[in-house]
């Protein structure tokens, strides 16, 4: 069974489009079970048939967003001298220790990474890149945290490191949502670093190592427009912290550490294709379903769930 993230009508596994609305499924080859695996320790049919009669409404998903910005603005509002005191990286530091544990490393190629709510970032990064790695992957847990806000919701749950690592697991198997994810969190570190810095370098050798660019061109094409989708949303939240100032200050963070001249090529991978609410509303509704879905076919899925759990219970603990 396949779900169709446009209208929600379940297909045969067999469909390439569905059945109802012609939209393109996104089938079991685009769910990599045999690299993640999967759990199921919340997965059952009681869980699935709440979260099929109870999609949320436009005003639902506002009050979601509203709680989600009201979580920093909790944070800093108890720290306001602080976070005036700070320097462009530290304001963006407090921002994003609002919402996750930041920590820093020293050795491997990577400018930063995002597990089990802790950002972690190169230490021997100037204050640029910094800034732009720590906006980069605060996004990844904002996508995140969004997906957990409407199980709350619905489910009428608190949160819990069983309902986190479904969540990572949902938008983890699938590399169409990972896709969307990066490119999400690409579009919204753009938003607040200079005009010539962007880089979906990270977007770009995903493309290259999970898709087909002829084959797969439409599912690239909604990976993209709903990671732009989302993107707005967060771009909307970090607003509310990222100021029209504070926006001001990084511009002169990059102008005094970067020593590369800008570089105009990456701003073309920006796009204004994006979902209404409402089909935004019905693609993240049905991936919630389909990651129970999936989750149920998987004999080692409740191994798997243990190691998820733990690390969010190591995390949050």
């Amino acid at each position: 069974m396949v779900f169709c993230s446009k209208c929600g009508k379940k297909n045969s596994p067999d469909n390439i489009y569905c059945s109802e609305c012609d939209f393109i499924l996104m089938k079991n080859e685009y769910f990599n079970l045999d690299k993640l695996e999967s759990f199921n320790e919340i997965v059952n049919e009681d869980n699935l048939k709440v979260l099929e009669e109870n999609p949320l409404s436009e005003m639902e998903y506002a009050i979601i967003l509203k709680n989600i910005a009201r979580m920093a603005r909790e944070y800093l509002d108890e720290l306001s001298d602080e976070f005036k005191s700070r320097s462009t990286l530290g304001k963006i530091k407090m921002i994003a220790l609002s919402y996750a544990d930041v920590t820093y490393k020293s050795k491997g190629s990577e400018l930063g990474s995002y597990s089990y709510n802790r950002i972690e970032i190169d230490d021997r990064l100037n204050d640029c890149d910094l800034i732009s790695t720590i906006i980069h992957e605060l996004t990844h847990h904002l996508f995140n945290e969004i997906f957990e806000q409407m199980l709350m919701y619905i489910w009428e749950v608190e949160k819990s490191d069983a309902l986190e690592a479904y969540v990572s697991f949902t938008l983890g198997i699938n590399p169409v949502l990972v896709l969307a994810n990066e490119y999400c969190a690409h579009t919204v570190e753009g938003r607040f670093i200079p005009y010539g810095y962007q880089n979906y370098g990270s977007f770009n050798n995903l493309i290259s190592e999970s898709f087909d660019l002829k084959k797969d061109s439409e599912i690239i094409y909604f990976a993209l427009k709903l990671g732009n989708s989302i993107a707005y949303d967060i771009i909307r939240i970090l607003e509310g912290f990222v100021t029209s100032q504070v926006r001001h200050d990084i511009k002169e963070v990059f102008k005094n550490d970067y020593a590369k001249a800008p570089d105009y090529d990456a701003i073309l991978l920006e796009s204004e294709e994006m979902f209404s609410t409402e089909e935004k509303l019905n693609h993240m509704h049905v991936i919630l379903m389909s990651g129970i879905s999936i989750a149920g076919e998987d004999i080692n899925s409740r191994e798997i769930f243990k190691v998820f759990e733990e690390g969010y219970h190591k995390s949050n603990n």
